[in-house]
């Protein structure tokens, strides 16, 4: 029966050392259980590492991989085949799952009733089988959409394809299941039963859904299937990379030492405060945020004017509270990445110097990672090993939701850990169920603290006043760090430093609008325009540009990469600060989290939230006076004639939902109520959430018949019988179609594609170091960190556009594509036409 004695799982290609398939296995199967332990399951973790590439085992793969690495020779061993066909075509997942649903299918618990079996072990079996079979391909659907049975046909494989009892022989001679001890079944289904039971009485007493239940089974088993990605990624590429193997490690972080320098940072703010009365408030606002880090892990809102020093704040909570509950990780989830950058220098800047064996803080935002998975592009892919994390939304939802196994590689790390939301109310709205099921998970679940931080916090623990939305999950009520109504109409009031004017009532023709900024521009001479679209910011400053000092008129988008719009900031920070005349035209993407302050602000209406973050970017540090006398900031929302919003729903929603509310502000009996005060933004939400478009959106619509929030937990609804399965006293089961979803969730969101563009001479250096360079040069990684901030994100239609024009260059096989230089304009950014016209409106673009 044993052709082989010798079982290989990988060959190193430095030195073509080898690797033994129980090496692996039992080496993945320690990381997963140390991983797994946080949500309780370290038995389960070490399980599925255990025999996840148990039909590494069989005579086929060995032939294969000793054929691909030249143990094998063509022309000696008549056992060589040719591998370059079969790289990814033999199975060797599946029947790591097959023993699984063979060895603990059976070890169901009986129930007071005789009649009665839990079925917990069968339904553990499923779980850990679909973990195992999945970590190629990331999670496949245990049912589609239309209810057919996938993961039933892939565990009923044929053994010549899985070699289940094959590789079960040759592993039981190897005494690779030794590792488990006696009665082991029994050990780890009665791991499991402790912690799925709460869940099972939480919903056999109402206090879930259905939709919520089915939607946190589904949720555990991303959870450990991302410890078994990590863990075994994680061991192949300490094998693989024997000198990075120190990054892998697993650490606990000293807070305490972090902690030191931001008590520091903020005793300097308090011998400052009659510098700058602001810091007065910022203080007790940071105070607030330490008094309530001593309190248990839960949900938390804070909910802080722009300017009112939020970063810091979240920051002080978040390391105080770490260290009371020893936690792992800070992360810092950010809407968009221009913002990221700026937030992590901050944080850098406080923490960095010293007493940590690495860094601090790591930022990842980039999509300059290859989409094929290579040894390469695995270490590429971080892993989020790091005290404090910098990331986005986008990619937080990625790693919750997403397909493959590169985003989802991260989640386990959200587990035992800090996550503070900054500008919540920027989350997108057909993800708001699925992102309060999944936080509410966390919360309950997996050892996690959430904490949102906005100005105007989008009420998820109330949504549309309807029994079916209640019914897909409300987020736990916040506890909120400043306190009461009171407290936060109080603060509100303190640190009101603008005057915001709705100037919506008359639409303005094109020429009126560049008029009115004009206006705006020589009244106040430092001026700050945020529009909806790049097409409008383009027109502006095309149409101002020769009536204006060149020197004295920006133009900031997302066409410019991060170091551009860096160098750009940081231009008009000097100039504001030496008080020299300064028009800026911008997209959004400068109304959140950019420290930067004007006389006045001109916005294109839109909601409240980004009305409010606009204002945020006017007066910001309280600095205007007038002989002695502190005065207002002047914010002024208009309303284009001609504005293409089509592309944007969200905005044009938000549009209609602000006239509604400008219109009700100006009745005689409001007119003492304030756009500024919370009260006056959870009136804007509620009305906006009541709109029937909007409601309908948050559960990721697909088509009529489909979302993506049942396809993640209920199923299909006239076949899933859970509800009366747990009031039998019985185990529920699957019915998640997660690869069917992951699929929809890429497709849906339209995810946009990374390239790195020759901005500067530092941009055009980068970019002749990578076409020298390939995936297996050391320093290639070292390339793509530094490429992030030289890069642009371009929606597919746009990306099809640049490669007709023969603007992009990929490099090699890196997954990395470069620009052409005729294509990117020092003072605009990517330039779609290739010449210096800035033909932006012509492709489309909004």
């Amino acid at each position: 029966m044993t052709k082989y004695t010798q079982f290989i799982a990988h060959v190193r290609k430095s030195d073509s050392a080898e690797q033994s398939v129980i090496e692996h296995l039992t080496g993945t199967a320690k990381i997963a259980k140390q991983l797994a332990d946080k949500i309780g399951l370290p038995l389960s973790g070490e399980l599925i590492g255990l025999v996840h590439d148990l039909g590494k085992y069989s005579d086929k793969f060995q032939t294969y991989i000793k054929s691909a690495t030249g143990l094998l020779n063509a022309d000696v061993d008549d056992e060589y085949v040719d591998a370059k066909g079969l790289k990814g075509k033999i199975d060797h997942s599946t029947a790591g799952g097959q023993w699984l649903i063979e060895s603990l299918k059976k070890y169901n618990f009986k129930t007071s009733n005789p009649k009665v079996t839990q079925e917990n072990g069968k339904l553990l079996s499923e779980i850990l089988s679909l973990c195992v079979v999945s970590h190629h391909s990331g999670l496949i659907d245990f049912v589609d959409k239309d209810g057919n049975a996938v993961f039933k046909r892939r565990i009923e494989t044929l053994e010549e394809k899985s070699h289940f009892m094959e590789a079960k022989a040759k592993a039981s001679e190897q005494k690779l299941f030794d590792i488990l001890g006696d009665d082991w079944q029994r050990a780890v289904v009665k791991e499991f039963s402790d912690v799925f039971k709460p869940l099972n009485h939480k919903f056999k007493n109402n206090e879930l859904s259905q939709i919520e239940f089915d939607f946190y089974t589904g949720f555990l088993v991303r959870v450990l299937f991302s410890c078994l990605i990590e863990a075994d990624r994680s061991n192949s590429i300490a094998f693989e990379y024997p000198k990075l193997s120190h990054e892998l490690e697993l650490r606990q972080p000293n807070w305490e030492i972090a902690i030191n320098k931001v008590e520091q940072r903020y005793q300097n703010f308090a011998q400052t405060a009659d510098l700058q009365p602001i810091n007065t408030q910022r203080n007790l606002i940071a105070q607030t945020c330490l008094d309530n880090a001593q309190k248990p892990q839960g949900i938390f809102s804070l909910t802080v004017p722009t300017g009112g020093g939020k970063t810091l704040a979240s920051l002080r909570f978040a390391l105080h509270h770490a260290k009371q509950h020893h936690l792992e990780r800070i992360i810092f989830i950010i809407p968009f990445t221009s913002i990221i950058e700026q937030n992590a220098l901050e944080v850098r800047k406080i923490l960095e110097d010293e007493g940590f064996d690495g860094s601090w803080v790591l930022e990842q935002h980039s999509n300059l990672e290859p989409d094929v998975q290579t040894w390469q592009s695995k270490l590429i892919a971080d892993n989020w090993n790091a005290p404090i994390v910098f990331t986005t939304m986008v990619q937080f939802l990625e790693s919750c939701f997403g397909g493959g196994t590169k985003g989802v590689r991260r989640l386990h790390q959200m587990t035992n850990a800090v996550l503070v939301f900054d500008e919540i109310q920027l989350l997108p709205i057909n993800c708001y169920h699925l992102f309060i099921n999944a936080i509410n998970f966390l919360a309950d679940y997996g050892k996690t603290t959430m904490l949102l931080c906005t100005a105007t916090q989008p009420v998820l623990d109330k949504l549309a006043d309807r029994s079916e939305v209640k019914k897909r999950g409300l987020l736990h009520t916040p506890t909120e760090i400043i306190g009461n109504d009171d407290a936060l109409k109080n603060l509100f009031d303190t640190l009101k430093r603008v005057e915001i004017h709705d100037n919506t009532q008359n639409t303005l023709e094109d020429e009126a609008v560049s008029e009115f900024v004009l206006d705006k521009f020589n009244e106040f001479s430092s001026t700050l325009v945020i529009v909806n679209t790049k097409a409008w910011a383009m027109q502006i400053y095309q149409t101002l540009k020769d009536k204006i000092d060149g020197e004295v008129i920006f133009h900031l988008s997302t066409g410019q990469c991060a170091k551009h719009r860096k160098d750009l900031i940081a231009t008009i920070k000097s100039r504001l600060k030496n008080n020299l005349p300064t028009l800026v035209i911008s997209t959004q993407l400068i109304e959140a989290g950019v420290d930067i302050s004007f006389k006045s602000v001109v916005r294109f209406l839109a909601g409240l939230d980004s009305i409010l973050q606009a204002s945020g970017r006017c007066n910001r540090n309280g600095e205007l006076v007038d002989n002695n006398k502190p005065i207002k900031g002047q914010v002024f929302v208009i309303t284009p004639k001609n504005e293409n919003l089509r592309m944007l729903p969200t905005i044009e929603q938000g549009k209609e939902t602000m006239q509604r509310l400008f219109y009700k502000l100006s009745l005689p009996e409001n007119q003492d109520k304030s756009l500024l005060h919370p009260e006056t933004v959870r009136t804007y939400f509620s009305n906006y959430y009541q709109d029937e478009k909007q409601y309908k959106q948050m559960i990721y619509p697909i088509d009529k018949q489909h979302n993506l929030l049942n396809l993640l937990s209920i199923g299909d609804v006239g076949a899933n019988q859970n509800e009366q399965r747990v009031k039998d006293g019985r185990f529920p089961q699957l019915w998640q179609s997660f690869m069917t979803a992951s699929k929809v969730f890429k497709a849906i969101d339209a995810p946009t594609k990374a390239i790195v563009v020759p901005y500067g001479k530092e941009g055009v250096a980068l970019i002749v170091d990578f076409c020298g360079a390939t995936a297996k040069d050391e320093n290639f990684y070292k390339l793509v960190k530094k490429a992030q901030a030289f890069s642009i994100n371009v929606f597919p239609f746009m990306f099809e556009n640049l490669e007709k024009a023969g603007a992009l260059t990929p490099i090699g096989d890196t997954g990395v594509i470069v620009l052409d230089e005729k294509f990117y304009d020092d003072v605009m950014g990517l330039n779609p036409s290739g010449n210096s016209k800035m033909e932006f409106l012509s492709f489309g673009e909004f």
